[in-house]
């Protein structure tokens, strides 16, 4: 657990004995720190790499009023502090990628680079999902933990995925048990990506920015990856052709060594 002000923020660390450099890994809408449990390992040979729960997710503190993505950012930032672990390379997926992208444009002293998966920059020129991927948003808390986590993620990932990777569809349902979101929590947190919007800040951002986003994507479609790629200067766009909302899983050998390639560019 790490105190920031108050607040208690729940994460889990992978340090090797002689770290490049540290890195942030920062989970998507309805998720916990056991979204990047691949990217512990991979990433944790040569970083310190650190997974938290958002608040009002997994064991970090609930909520008690409604907050905004730019909020989210700024307890990430007093995380980064709390741990001792500025400046950092900040990897967001969906939801997380809003805060990523607030984090950077509110505190760029504490980014030394950016990765973007299935993500946008809000705003107007958002490109809402496709119906699949409205399905995927509305999770039926009526289910079991684990169904209904399934139940999302096929909608999510490409048509078979899961039916071919039963060890990815066995981890998903389990880590669905850990902490699991309420309706309440999960409706704050929701209407929290309402507030996202940096459309018109993404030209200032100055640090290395790696975009990586499924072509197939019915959640956070690839017209998104496209803009923030197109308008945040320098930026490189990695696309995976056929893949979903969730690279790290459909895609998990490639999307952990282009990450890591990004990485070692910038330690």
């Amino acid at each position: 657990m790490a105190d920031i002000g108050g607040r208690l923020i729940a994460y889990d660390e992978v340090t090797p004995p002689e770290p490049r450099g540290t890195v942030l890994l920062l989970g998507g809408l309805g998720g916990t720190r056991l979204t990047w449990r691949g990217q512990l390992r991979a990433f944790g040979h040569r970083y310190r790499t650190l997974a938290p729960d958002h608040r009002d997710s997994g064991e970090s503190d609930p909520a008690d009023a409604d907050y905004t993505t730019a909020e989210q950012a700024d307890d990430a930032a007093a995380f980064l502090r709390a741990v001792g672990a500025v400046p950092a390379q900040v990897l967001g997926l969906s939801m997380g990628g809003f805060v990523a992208l607030h984090l950077a444009l509110r505190h760029p002293a504490l980014v030394r680079s950016l990765v973007l998966v299935g993500t946008s920059a809000g705003g107007a020129r958002h490109v809402r999902p496709d119906a699949a991927g409205l399905e995927a948003l509305r999770p039926d808390f009526s289910l079991p933990h684990g169904e209904r986590a399934l139940r999302s993620a096929r909608l999510m990932m490409r048509p078979g995925f899961l039916d071919g990777s039963p060890g990815v569809a066995r981890a998903i349902a389990q880590g669905a048990e850990y902490a699991p979101p309420t309706p309440e929590s999960y409706a704050r947190q929701f209407r929290s990506t309402r507030t996202h919007d940096v459309t018109g800040e993404l030209g200032r951002l100055s640090v290395p920015t790696l975009v990586v986003h499924g072509t197939a994507d019915p959640v956070v479609r690839f017209a998104n990856g496209e803009h923030l790629a197109g308008a945040i200067p320098g930026a490189q766009l990695v696309a995976y052709p056929g893949v979903g909302h969730l690279p790290h899983l459909e895609y998990a050998p490639d999307f952990n060594r282009d990450v890591l390639a990004f990485f070692d560019r910038h330690a």
